[in-house]
């Protein structure tokens, strides 16, 4: 009966280690999916763990960690919370709750890190590297508390490390935090980098982030070097490739990137990796190709909302701006009920997609939102969003708002573009300030001294100011003076010139001058009709006849 008992028993924990086994494996290749960006097939694979298993709380854990990194939040969230609620001694899955809650903002995110560590008893140094973990992804976003954060990564770390030295992945993240802490000095996380090879030297993951660390040094030989040693020892390790693909077009060669992305989606022709594609070509200014492929993902999933800001996005690019609106407003409908976040662009796109389809004050509220979001008067987005503003009250006429966003636009800038000054100068004509004109020209003629145009400018301003021309004579002379012998060139311009001084000669009744003027201007122009107006009013005309009076008989 012993006997018997004993051989019960034996293939009781023989049956419960097989199936560890087959858990371990299966848990580890759904991992491997997610590492792989082929968050769907992952999904599916945690999913069917969870149905066999669906008190294994570390499931859930990484089953929220592969919707986080997809992107989908919200579903990260509820995940992490099942699997507290099916094992709550579990101390992952408050690290997941937490991670989501940083994300979001939610200061209750310490302390759901607080339980984990408590129920761990901050032993697990696998609990305190995912907190760290999720203090690095937040320091990248949020430049305002990364120093705090980081620091904290870095002493959770190295506790990690201290309990087991001997795990790669831990000294990838202190690498990470190091290089988050100091982005221009990059030799302490390539140190972690490299004791992470020296633990496992086939880690495909410390050999791209050394190819990104070097890439974002603008070393791109080396960067590629590193992806390429990933992609030889794993040829199925898709990242490396999207890495590639995504170097390449910063380097302008543009067709070897789509090529490489093209490699990438046959490992990983997902609808999430399709639409990174559509991304990738809209930011490689393929605007065609990525209206196309962002289509067909949303033909299929409509739930990709960031397709539909970057499908809007492209379509304005194409000047098909009646789908671009179309599309723009889905994507602002469907990120209410989300947690997408809102860009700067987004408003920006969207108000001159509305300027574009004739909403014009609908489009000024918008482009003011995205200066709002953006929050920098020295971007260049803002500095061209306020040139467009300012166009745009122009063209309605309302001159005192379009020159209040011309001088924003000048005020934002730190190097003076005589272009800002032309059009300001322009709208404060229109608008009858024609002193202010003078002052804005004045920048154009002193910032560049052989611009002709400059010098015209300033005349008329100054011709509109003061009827007697007096102001404008001297800077008509400079204009002639500044042409020299280009005649052919600046016809049009000397005309107008030399026109100008005969009618100031002329209000001076200094007949000799105002003569040699208007000849020069037939010189030019034998066909001017003003000039031989002039002339013909010099002739002698014919005397009036006297008055016949009637005889009286």
């Amino acid at each position: 009966m012993k006997s018997s008992g004993f051989h019960v028993s034996l293939l009781s924990a023989g049956v419960m280690f097989v199936s560890m086994v087959a858990h371990s494996q299966s848990l580890q290749d759904a991992i491997k999916l997610t590492n792989n960006e082929e968050f769907e097939q992952a999904d599916k694979a945690f999913k069917s763990l969870q149905m066999a298993q669906p008190t294994v709380g570390n499931i859930y854990f990484y089953r929220g960690e592969n919707f986080y990194n997809w992107g989908k939040l919200d579903s990260a969230q509820n995940t992490f919370q099942k699997g507290v609620n099916v094992n709550a001694l579990e101390p992952l899955n408050y690290v997941g709750l937490g991670k989501t809650q940083l994300a979001n903002g939610d200061k209750a995110a310490n302390d759901n890190f607080f339980k984990a560590k408590t129920i761990s008893k901050s032993k697990d140094p696998l609990v305190l590297s995912k907190i760290a973990e999720a203090y690095i992804g937040l320091a990248s976003k949020d430049q305002t508390t990364s120093a705090d954060l980081l620091k904290q990564a870095v002493d959770l770390l190295k506790q990690a490390i201290a309990m087991d030295g001997k795990n790669a992945t831990y000294h990838i993240d202190l690498g990470d935090a190091y290089l988050a802490q100091h982005p221009t000095d990059g030799s302490p996380s390539i140190d972690e980098y490299n004791q992470a090879l020296a633990i496992d030297p086939k880690n495909v993951t410390a050999m791209l982030h050394l190819g990104k660390l070097w890439e974002n040094a603008q070393q791109a030989t080396n960067a590629y070097d590193f992806f390429n040693k990933a992609i030889k020892l794993d040829s199925t390790f898709a990242p490396a490739y999207r890495e590639q693909a995504e170097l390449l077009k910063n380097l302008g060669k543009i067709d070897e990137a789509i090529t490489m992305y093209i490699k990438y989606l046959k490992l990983n022709n997902s609808l999430t990796a399709r639409g990174r594609y559509g991304s990738f070509l809209f930011v490689a200014k393929k605007y065609d190709n990525a209206i196309t492929e962002m289509q067909n993902v949303l033909s299929q999933d409509s739930s990709n909302i960031v397709l539909y800001r970057l499908l809007g996005y492209s379509q304005y690019e194409k000047k098909d701006y009646k789908n671009g609106l179309v599309n723009m407003n889905k994507f602002f409908t469907k990120s209410k009920t989300s947690q997408t976040k809102i860009l700067g662009s987004d408003y920006s796109y969207l108000g001159k997609l509305l300027s574009k389809n004739g909403q014009d004050s609908l489009a000024i509220i918008m482009l003011n939102q995205a200066v709002t979001i953006i929050n920098s008067e020295t971007s260049t987005d803002v500095q061209d969003i306020y040139l467009l503003i300012a166009q745009l009250y122009a063209n309605d006429q309302n001159y005192p708002m379009a020159i209040t966003y011309f001088k924003k636009r000048i005020k934002s800038r730190t190097q003076v573009d005589v272009n800002d000054y032309y059009y300001l100068g322009q709208t404060q004509m229109k608008n009858n300030q024609p002193q202010s004109a003078d002052s804005s020209f004045l920048m154009i003629t002193q910032t560049m001294p052989d611009l002709l145009l400059g010098y015209q400018l300033r005349a008329r301003a100054n011709g509109a100011m003061d009827s007697t021309q007096t102001t404008a004579k001297p800077i008509w002379e400079t204009y002639i003076q500044k042409v020299g012998a280009d005649t052919i060139k600046n016809k049009t311009g000397l005309v107008e010139a030399y026109l100008e001084l005969g009618y100031y000669y002329y209000l001076k009744k200094d007949k000799e001058n105002a003569t040699i003027s208007y000849k020069r201007v037939l010189g030019i122009d034998p066909a001017n009709e003003a000039a031989k107006a002039y002339f013909e009013s010099l002739k002698p005309r014919p005397a009036p006849k006297p008055k016949t009076e009637g005889k009286t008989k």
